[in-house]
């Protein structure tokens, strides 16, 4: 019996799940769409579709998009949604690998980013090529990709995530008055190389701040900074985006196993996230392949920005799901096996605590060590430890579920995000001076 499907996390009935893409709210209806594969495993990817009326309930659509043109034979990559005249505006990268024996990344293919439209969010009615590898900037190698689009001041501007020739990450930002011609603007870059590739780039304002979202790839890690072979997190524009604006030091977005490829909308003034909860080549696995499937998202995130850092915090609709379980101090949680889906809300009163979940993963913080370490018992399937530098924590918040745990402190400042695959499901263990609200959530 396969007891890690997940209860309130998106996830694939069978196939391969990765990158969310076109996130917005459409004719009543919030739209997730995915790069999806047919093989648990991988393989040529498509735009699996769901939708929503809650954020918590969601039914699945047809498959939007299909890599079946001649400028996305090779896959229909990730991108972006825009709702401009009661119609949804789908940008994304067309890739295509030609035959022989090329890399792929300096010859050999094509990052076609492409425009279709949608009068009802389900069926594609129009779709062309806006932009082909002669229409970037000099000096790139083939590796464009990911449009993500927004309007600001009566015009559209679209970033792409880029390689140089030197392999050194960049952003390119665009500019357009009709969504179909655009020109290139200016690139965002950092004097020093941070890694090789910066995918999945999201420009958005926040609180009156800019930021610049991106993964960067090829980042040399240590105990605290760009553990994962791949990172994921942002940076605070300074300026106009548009014309002299720069970008700062780079934070990271989440310091767990697995968040990658984030991307962000706005509905009724709320900027609101979902991420990947996998890791791109990756060691560690995901036993659920054996079942036929891979991969979930993280919960949908509210984003807020105050003192240079961007909060996330796990969306307001999540606490309707609550059924109340436990108010304690310093206590073990005993829960029936088969609910496996939590809200844990702790307060923290002391330097140390060590939390233990179904005797798969821990928490341990000690703030004379100055670190939250996240370690796996037993089930991690490679996954072996994590760490947070922190030297105080007042509150921590664990969204726990089937087979994974985001772990939101103090306020969602710092986030953790990881897969866990755990053999039973009947104790939560918390040491240390701390206070505990328990939830079970019911869906």
């Amino acid at each position: 019996m396969n007891n890690w499907r997940q209860k309130y996390h998106i996830e694939p009935k069978s196939g391969w799940l990765n990158d969310p893409n076109g996130l917005c709210f459409f004719k009543g209806y919030y739209h997730v769409f995915y790069q999806y594969a047919y093989e648990p495993n991988g393989g040529n990817k498509y735009w699996a579709h769901l939708k929503s009326k809650d954020l918590l309930h969601w039914e699945e659509a047809p498959i939007f998009l299909s890599p079946e043109h001649e400028y996305d034979k090779s896959g229909a990559y990730s991108g972006s949604a825009l709702i401009k005249d009661d119609t949804m505006h789908i940008f994304y990268t067309g890739n295509v690998k030609k035959a022989g024996d090329f890399d792929y990344i300096y010859a050999g293919r094509e990052s076609n980013t492409v425009h279709v439209t949608s009068e009802d969010g389900i069926n594609v009615e129009s779709g062309k090529v806006v932009m082909y590898n002669k229409d970037y900037p000099e000096g790139l190698s083939l590796h464009v990709r990911d449009p993500k689009v927004f309007e600001y001041e009566g015009k559209y501007y679209m970033v792409i995530g880029a390689r140089t020739m030197e392999d050194k990450g960049e952003v390119l930002v665009f500019e357009s008055e009709d969504l179909d011609n655009w020109k290139h603007i200016r690139t965002f870059e950092t004097m020093a190389k941070i890694g090789y590739m910066w995918e999945c780039p999201d420009l958005f304002e926040i609180n009156g701040q800019w930021i610049l979202m991106a993964c960067p790839q090829g980042l040399e890690g240590g105990k605290y900074e760009f553990q994962n072979i791949y990172s994921c997190g942002y940076f605070i524009i300074e300026g106009d985006f548009r014309t002299n604006g720069f970008i700062t030091e780079y934070k990271e977005a989440d310091f767990g196993f697995d968040f990658y490829a984030p991307q962000t909308f706005v509905h009724e003034g709320r900027r609101l996230l979902l991420g990947w909860m996998g890791m791109p080549d990756a060691k560690y696995t995901n036993p659920t392949v054996e079942y036929g499937y891979q991969h979930c998202m993280s919960v949908f995130r509210e984003l807020d920005f105050a003192g240079n850092t961007l909060y996330m915090k796990p969306v307001k609709e999540l606490e309707t799901l609550r059924k109340f379980e436990y108010d304690e101090e310093n206590t073990s949680y005993k829960v029936s096996d088969e609910k496996r889906a939590f809200d844990l809300e702790l307060q923290n009163f002391g330097d140390k605590f060590e939390i233990e979940i179904f005797d798969t993963l821990k928490l341990d913080f000690d703030a004379n060590r100055g670190d939250l370490e996240l370690s796996f018992i037993a089930n991690g399937f490679g996954r072996d430890k994590r760490f947070l530098r922190t030297k105080s924590i007042e509150n921590i918040r664990l969204m726990i579920d089937a087979s994974s745990v985001e772990v939101f402190v103090n306020d969602g400042k710092q986030v953790m995000s990881t897969r866990m695959y755990p053999s039973n499901y009947s104790d939560i263990k918390v040491s240390g001076n701390i206070r505990g609200k328990l939830y079970s959530l019911d869906i």
